[in-house]
């Protein structure tokens, strides 16, 4: 006989089946009246419970016959968007899909039309602030806040990013650069094989942001090898080593900010008073490095305030957190009464309090740090792979520093040359291929909204969370010029059936230079290149990232030369094998939490100063 707690339990995933066949047909309803060409799931992609436990029932659905899973199960898991790439929209037959589930509506698209329509009208379809809750560590930000908050934390947090801190950008990126290179060369003309680009340029990123953020200058860790202090950049007298700790410190100032960025997914996913009491290690020192970098953040805005306060505005120094504190003030705490609950800041018309100064000087942290370390990463990687790109950006580096290497002088009149050049290209083409984020999530709130799609008018349901998949977009052949496929199909991250016509899956840089050689760059159609997406919400920091970038590989690249290293791979085809294991990694060791990045085993390459062999 049923016990009443079993009658309970088959009571409740009844009502909770009933609730999701309800929801599934009004949501299969919606679909029908949008005029958007739509598939069905019977898993809403987007949900927590699904995104939390998919990685133990992958495994176990993938054991059932293919015909009950293939038509819905891979558009479901987290990393489709890299996984699939362009293939489910060709195979649907159009570049924007609307994803019917029982929970809710999703639209996902790969379409520059749509695109641009989506990111320019930011008011009626807004970010789901609810995905960005976590990242309000220290206080509201710019990523964080939607509406009129937003745009005050736009208005002061868009000046910092000034060409006179692109200028400290440039100088501290080539200090960066040169001391990455000295730790893998060792003072000789060939580097051991190197197996750890990704994180070694995670920190020169970090080291970057570190100096133009907060005037603090973190040193590369040398070896007995690798000599006296790198002076490239010239001296700056309020640059700091950081490996001592502060008074009333527990952690180093390099320390915390390491650490804290090594451990952020703790940070992020459990909740700080459960945190701090976790009994596991990497928990307590998640904790500790949230904390301490809170109190150096504190002490750090509280030195700009003093600066501030005793000396001429043109004389504080150019950092982004001093250019924060200078454009946003100080005020009293003052909560809009309008804001949704998951964007209440602290704020006045015109004016940001210190946890909001706080709040998006973290924000730049994030946003500074992996998304150009993965472009130099994943830019040093295909130059591994196309020596021919590499002897031609090499060429232009020879003709744009002729006599001298890269220096803090050279900004102005070499940085805009650069990036129209073919180390312009190279960073374009890498965005292109591999993106920093695989979705751009926005939504559409109560009131359903007009949207043309595949030249149709169209009306996307209420409450649809909606994904722009840049890693589709950009293979897009509806939007980008093509042009033969190369041979091989070993040139390609997805050798899959989609594109196999033309060569948008291979890195081609020379599809962006003019075949009139004025310097003049290929311009993409709105909505086709967004890897800092577009419209209202791009990143602020974009001018901020090519500056990096452009410095990083030119002082690289001028001396050295990047190749794969092939001690694992003997014999006359060692090559071939050992290009082959590299685009397997960039296919299948991929991850995504806050950016896409390469994970486990990195591509084993070797530097080798120009004129040896």
């Amino acid at each position: 006989m049923l016990t009443p707690i079993v009658l309970a339990l088959l009571a409740l995933a009844l009502l909770q089946t009933l609730r999701c066949y309800i929801a599934f047909r009004r949501n299969l309803a919606a679909a029908k009246a949008s005029g958007i060409p739509y598939v069905l799931l019977p898993i809403y992609p987007i949900a927590t419970t699904w995104l939390v436990t998919q990685a133990l029932w992958t495994p176990l659905l993938r054991k059932l016959p293919a015909s009950w899973t293939d038509w819905w199960l891979e558009l479901s898991l987290e990393m489709s968007p890299w996984d699939l790439l362009y293939e489910p929209f060709a195979k649907y037959g159009s570049d924007t899909l609307l994803l019917v589930a029982p929970g809710k509506c999703e639209l996902r698209t790969a379409d520059a039309a749509v695109i641009s329509q989506v990111t320019t009208r930011r008011s009626d379809f807004p970010k789901p602030l609810e995905v960005y809750g976590s990242l309000m560590l220290y206080g509201a930000n710019v990523v964080t806040t939607e509406g009129q908050i937003w745009r005050a934390h736009r208005k002061i947090t868009s000046p910092p990013f000034s060409e006179k801190n692109n200028h400290l950008v440039w100088a501290e990126a080539i200090f960066q650069a040169q001391s990455m290179i000295d730790s893998w060369m060792r003072g000789g003309t060939r580097s051991r094989p190197i197996t750890s680009v990704g994180e070694d340029t995670m920190r020169l990123a970090l080291h970057v942001i570190s100096r133009a953020g907060f005037g603090r200058r973190m040193q590369w860790p040398m070896t007995s090898e690798e000599g006296k202090e790198n002076k490239s950049a010239g001296p700056v007298d309020s640059a700091v080593k950081g490996t001592e700790i502060d008074e009333g410190h527990t952690m180093s100032y390099s320390d915390t900010l390491s650490t804290l960025l090594r451990y952020m997914v703790w940070i992020l996913i459990v909740p700080r008073p459960i945190l701090r009491w976790l009994p596991f290690k990497r928990a307590k020192i998640a904790y500790q490095a949230y904390v301490e970098w809170g109190m150096y953040l504190k002490e750090m805005y509280k030195a700009k305030e003093v600066e501030l306060a005793s000396s001429p505005q043109q004389d504080v120094a150019l950092d982004l957190l001093g250019a924060l504190v200078r454009g946003g003030g100080s005020t009293e705490e003052k909560t809009d009464p309008e804001a949704p609950e998951q964007a209440q800041s602290s704020i006045t018309p015109h004016q940001l309090s210190e946890s909001d100064i706080l709040g998006n000087a973290f924000i730049f942290i994030i946003a500074g740090h992996e998304t150009t370390s993965n472009a130099i990463h994943f830019s040093i990687i295909y130059l591994a792979l196309h020596p021919s790109t590499q002897l031609a950006l090499q060429t232009d580096l020879d003709r744009l520093f002729p006599n001298h290497p890269p220096s803090p002088s050279d900004y102005e009149t070499h940085f805009p040359p650069l990036l129209n050049s073919m180390a312009g290209a190279i960073l374009f083409e890498s965005l292109r291929l591999i993106p920093p984020v695989i979705a751009i999530p926005k939504c559409v709130r109560e009131t359903p909204q007009p949207l043309t799609v595949n030249g149709r008018k169209c009306t996307v349901p209420p409450h649809t969370y909606i994904n722009i998949f840049p890693p589709a977009a950009h293979r897009n052949p509806n939007s980008w010029p093509t042009g033969p496929p190369s041979e091989s199909n070993n040139n390609r991250i997805n050798p899959a059936t989609v594109n196999r016509d033309n060569d948008l899956e291979e890195f081609k840089p020379e599809r962006w230079l003019s075949v009139k050689g004025d310097g003049v760059m290929y311009r993409p159609r709105r909505g086709a290149y967004i890897p800092f997406s577009e419209g209202p919400r791009s990143c602020l920091g974009r001018r901020f990232a090519q500056v990096k970038v452009m410095a990083v590989l030119a002082t690289v690249f001028r001396d050295y030369s990047v190749e794969l290293a092939l001690d694992d791979f003997a014999g006359e085809m060692g090559w071939e094998k050992a290009k082959e294991d590299a685009y397997r990694k960039l296919r299948t060791n991929m991850h995504s939490l806050f950016t896409l990045q390469l994970g486990g085993e990195d591509v084993k390459v070797r530097f080798v100063r120009r004129g040896e062999k």
